[in-house]
């Protein structure tokens, strides 16, 4: 997994860097089953998400672990945060929070979601304004 991460984290360095957003992990290695390209495409979305709705100086903490039915990917940040009433509409195509960019097109975390329930994964978010916001991903090791 650690490889994993380290492969959705590369487009991104440039602009850690130049934001100065420090990239925590804390990551059990593990291997689990999955088509790699597009579920670095869909993890990459989160990424970009989070790292565009974080302020210079910010952070953004990427933990996964393994559970006893699933695989646990969490991806943290701390910036502005979604607010509430918006925070169900995240997932739809073509939704964009009030606070998105003027160019979002709104279709990168309803990608992300339909990429990975499509290998039998379940994502989530929680979010508080001026906090920041947390993706769980939880990746089913068989269907019941």
């Amino acid at each position: 997994m650690s490889a994993f991460i380290d492969e959705c984290l590369a487009p991104f360095l440039i602009t850690l860097d130049l934001k100065n957003i420090e990239v925590k992990k804390n990551i059990s290695n593990f291997d689990f089953l999955c088509d790699e390209q597009w579920t670095a495409e869909a993890v990459q979305n989160i990424i970009k998400n989070c790292i565009e709705h974080t302020d210079k100086g910010g952070n953004l903490t990427i933990t996964a672990f393994e559970e006893s039915i699933y695989y646990v990917l969490i991806i943290k940040d701390n910036g502005c945060g979604i607010p509430k009433d918006e925070l169900i509409h995240i997932f739809e195509r073509f939704y964009s929070c009030s606070h998105a960019d003027k160019e979002s097109l709104g279709i990168g975390l309803a990608f992300a979601k339909t990429v990975l329930n499509k290998q039998n994964a379940d994502i989530e978010a929680e979010s508080q304004r001026g906090v920041g916001t947390q993706f769980t991903i939880k990746f089913y090791k068989s269907i019941i």
